[in-house]
């Protein structure tokens, strides 16, 4: 019943168009289906390793690109022993097949069944594939080559392992049988590391004329399969993106496969409209979630980088992609070098955690404020002499029609004060594990906003899926002659289904503090909770709490209900965060609490402990009020 009403649920936010299309996809998975009945398909050309330039050449076939692989003794020790994290979970190589169908997350083993026919979903009885997948990027072939390249005296061991580990891999995975060639976008992220592992250390492989067809083999099954069966229409997103790079990258690198000219002439056009569609005017991510974002800008980057390296023109769509993308998250890095996690995150990487391309170093002023008025943020920042981070989330749920990396988390705010996360958002946690789990992460009680009546700003349809999605606008954004920085935006999540408008003054006061101002107007009596998510265990003090930082302590004072202090709650979920996919920890969370009539209001003080200087209450509320009053008479 589950999965008939997820198909139903997906076919109400598909056009004609996509319905042939998904008609095809059906017919497209009946033939591999066939195919893998007669035997696993045998790719013409694999073992004529001399025919392929990229298998003959003596010179790097890929560019140059920026690393940053300064490895601890114990991250070589733990790499060198076939050790590599599945996300939040280990994961250790070894020589037989059952390697790369093991789940790190419950000990289970994915069956070596036909791809199509796996149950992958929510609710399936092995555990989360996305964590299985982990170790099958191969994406630790790109580090053991770093290692190899950087510390000579690892190099024979590390490249004889990455060797073997490419070799295990092809023979544990024939064409088109176990979970890991059930997305494409998997199967391209694969092609890319491995292209990339063994052209840096191409010139000492132990085992050269076997690595060369190993890698012709995964190439050869993976490209096909890539074509047919992109992530077109409602699922495209960034894992269109990633197919696209991983064509571009076959077709680019093997022009002596047959179909090399249509796998590029395809990935090229899907990833000029990507480019164009996934990156906004401002540089954000039509997804709504950073990591993401970081993720198909790295992707694009490589593009750039491969297309470039071989003397080829760069679509200017792509090239304007990547420096706009990169501006814009640039801006979001603080002291932390981390970006804020904003909407769904899995900690995936385009090639590499020590890949790194250069994005500037972004403006440095002693105070700024900057909005992205497409993605939908504004960040008031200030570089010294006590640095911080304020960032105000303004923006849609994500990217239509399914939204399916998007939080309900209108007109949140992230923290940061110094080097340390302040108020911080939640976090991911899972994707196809407890779908509890996943309900409450990306839900808004787990983002530090008001929720109404219990219930989310949007409605959740399914793990990847919202409706009813909320429309935000920021309302008002000045610096008022004293030098404080005002922004004011509201959200209608609730106003079809409740009557009720969520409207959020957020100001910054030099020498004093920061003041957040949340108002709930509409009619009738209602249940309101604001949440504050705290990266630092706070004190009690009298008139509220206080957070100790490095930089001196902030002082937090709510009114507007009654607050109390939560903590890994699992009775009812709160006071959760997740730093890493699939790990969750407990975090305090500052909850307060109203039941009454609307309109009410919430005011929440952040004050520089040590300051003299009294934050203007009155004065800023009276502002606020005067902007929603002009707001809604115009």
């Amino acid at each position: 019943m589950q999965g008939i009403s997820w198909a139903i649920k997906r076919a109400s936010v598909m056009q004609p168009r996509e319905v042939i299309h998904r008609i095809g996809e059906r017919i497209v998975l009946t033939k591999l289906r066939k195919a893998h009945r007669r035997g696993a398909p045998q790719f013409k050309m694999v073992d004529q390793t001399d025919i392929f330039r990229f298998c003959t050449a003596t010179d790097a076939q890929l560019p140059q690109l920026g690393w940053d692989c300064h490895l601890t003794e114990q991250e070589i020790r733990c790499l060198m022993e076939g050790k590599w994290n599945a996300l939040g979970f280990a994961w250790k190589w070894e020589p037989v097949i059952s390697t790369w169908n093991y789940a790190p997350d419950t000990g289970k083993s994915w069956p070596r069944d036909f791809f199509g026919a796996i149950p992958y979903q929510v609710g399936n009885s092995i555990g989360d594939i996305r964590v299985a997948w982990e170790p099958s990027r191969l994406q630790q072939l790109v580090s053991l080559a770093l290692l190899a390249r950087h510390e000579k005296v690892h190099a024979g061991k590390a490249i004889e392992l990455l060797e073997a580990m490419l070799s295990s891999w092809v023979e544990a995975n024939p064409p088109l049988t176990g979970i890991h060639y059930i997305s494409s976008m998997e199967c391209a992220l694969r092609l890319i590391a491995a292209c990339h592992a063994i052209d840096l250390v191409r010139e000492n492989l132990m085992t050269p004329q076997r690595t060369w067809a190993n890698l012709l083999r995964l190439v050869g099954s993976h490209a096909p399969l890539i074509a047919q069966r992109l992530s077109l229409y409602s699922s495209a997103g960034n894992h269109t993106v990633a197919e696209g790079c991983g064509l571009i990258y076959a077709g680019t690198l093997f022009p002596e496969f047959p179909e090399a000219t249509e796998w590029k002439i395809v990935g090229m056009r899907i990833l000029i409209q990507e480019a164009e569609r996934q990156v906004l005017p401002d540089g954000g991510g039509i997804e709504q979630a950073l990591g993401y974002h970081h993720f198909i800008t790295d992707l694009l980057g490589l593009v750039r980088a491969l297309l470039d390296h071989h003397g080829e023109c760069v679509p200017a769509a792509i090239t304007d992609a990547v420096q706009k993308g990169g501006g814009f998250l640039q801006a979001f890095l603080g002291r932390r070098r981390a970006l804020p996690q904003i909407g769904d995150y899995d900690n995936g990487y385009a090639l590499s955690a020590h890949l790194r391309f250069d994005w500037g170093s972004g403006e440095k002023q002693r105070v700024s404020s900057t909005t992205f008025p497409n993605a939908g943020y504004s960040i008031i920042s200030r570089h010294s002499p006590v640095p911080f981070r304020l960032t105000f989330d303004h923006g849609s749920l994500g990217m239509p029609p399914c939204f399916a990396h998007g939080h309900a988390d209108a007109l949140s705010i992230i923290f940061e004060y110094g080097d340390q996360e302040v108020l911080i958002d939640s976090g991911t946690y899972t994707y196809s594990g407890d779908a509890a789990w996943r309900s409450y992460f990306r839900g808004t009680q787990a983002h530090n906003t008001v929720v109404v009546d219990h219930i989310d700003q949007a409605v959740q349809e399914t793990a990847f899926m919202w409706s009813k999605p909320f429309h935000v606008q920021l309302i008002r954004k000045n610096m008022d002659p004293g030098g404080a920085f005002v922004l004011v935006a509201s959200h209608d999540g609730y106003k079809e289904r409740l009557g009720v408008t969520h409207w959020r003054g957020v100001a910054f006061y030099p020498n004093c503090g920061w003041l957040v101002w949340d108002c709930l107007s509409g009619t009738g009596s209602h249940s309101l909770e604001l949440n504050w998510h705290l990266a630092i265990e706070p004190i009690r003090r009298m008139a509220g709490y206080a957070v100790q930082t490095d930089w001196g302590a902030l002082h937090f004072r709510i009114d507007g209900g009654a607050t109390t202090l939560l903590k890994g709650e699992t009775s009812s979920m709160s006071g959760w965060r997740s730093r890493m996919y699939g790990v969750k920890e407990p975090i305090s969370t500052l909850r307060t609490i109203f039941t009454g009539a609307l309109p009410h209001e919430f005011v929440t003080e952040i004050r520089l402990e040590d300051s003299s200087v009294s934050l203007p209450i009155s004065a800023a509320i009276s502002s606020f009020r005067g902007v929603i009053h002009e707001a809604t008479t115009n």
